[in-house]
């Protein structure tokens, strides 16, 4: 799947930070969707290259904490 802009893929992807950003709060952790987004956007996918949805999902919901 591709995605003519970086907004068109977040929008996509929404749901998982959502759930991402819900488990963080449970853990008392206040990490938001939009600070998930920027960190792994900056640090992780950056470096990579042809990343299918289901890896980026997948970051997302094996993301620990955001140092």
């Amino acid at each position: 799947m591709e995605f003519n802009s970086l907004s068109e893929l977040k929008q996509r992807i929404m749901p998982a930070l959502k759930m991402k950003e819900e488990s963080f709060f449970k853990e008392g952790k206040n990490i938001t969707a939009e600070d998930i987004w920027i960190y792994l956007k900056n640090n992780k996918w950056i470096i990579s290259k042809n990343l299918s949805l289901n890896e980026i999902v997948n970051d997302i919901l094996k993301l620990e904490n955001i140092d």
